[in-house]
């Protein structure tokens, strides 16, 4: 038994994180293990490079995964429904399902292992979808503006860049202005990012500058300096 004990010990060090050894027996099959320990038989053969699903042999050692990335296992208890866990992770039902293939939502089992996908995974993955919906927009909004285009046509190639040093609700600093404009820029720049810009010329003390934000548009910020008596 110690022997037993001291082989799986060393097979949880070489399987994958978030993985667990398990033992083949007599009898078993993919299609067998799978159903046992509720994972589907395509993860255990890519947990398992190399192995013969044809040609298991007893006291073998697999690596069966746990719960994908991002997910964290979920033993169904006594009273259990799939609203229930779905309102108390903060995801949705349909997120769950698409996460335990051939869960039957009407019949949890007490003890049945499921894999909950992660509320701040979700809302990552949405975030990403919305700004590059955003993203898309902004570039057709772009080539409808004729002042876009040209400023991207006169500067776009321009080397020229500089840092945001200070982006708040209510300030917004860069390295190539002497002064902080009060702006709310959060999201349009990034603190110790540089920006392709240009100046334009000095007129009775009258300055600007304009800076490529993270969407690609540019914005021009107009400020005063005291010019020499």
């Amino acid at each position: 038994m110690k022997g037993k004990i001291h082989m799986l010990y060393n097979y949880y060090r070489q399987c994958p994180a978030n993985h667990y050894p398990y033992i083949i027996q007599p009898g078993d099959t993919l299609n067998i293990i799978a159903y046992r320990l509720e994972v589907s038989v395509s993860r255990i053969i890519a947990a398992n490079p190399g192995i013969n699903p044809y040609n298991l042999r007893i006291g073998q050692i697999l690596c069966i995964p746990a719960c994908p990335p991002n997910h964290v296992p979920k033993i169904i208890q006594p009273g259990d429904t799939l609203y229930k866990i779905a309102q108390t992770y903060n995801v949705t039902i349909d997120s769950i399902l698409e996460a335990n293939p051939g869960i039957d939502p009407n019949y949890l089992r007490v003890g049945q292992r499921i894999c909950i996908p992660s509320a701040c995974a979700l809302e990552s993955s949405n975030y990403k979808e919305t700004i590059a919906a955003m993203q898309a927009d902004i570039n057709m909004l772009k080539e409808d503006s004729s002042v876009q285009k040209a400023e991207e046509s006169n500067y776009g190639s321009s080397t020229r860049t500089t840092r945001a040093l200070k982006v708040t609700d209510g300030e917004l600093q860069f390295d190539a202005a002497p002064v902080t404009f009060s702006e709310n820029y959060k999201g349009h720049y990034t603190v110790g990012k540089n920006y392709p810009y240009y100046t334009d010329a000095a007129m009775g003390g009258q300055r600007g500058i304009t800076v490529k934000d993270n969407f690609g548009v540019w914005h021009t910020f107009g400020y005063r300096v005291t010019l020499p008596e």
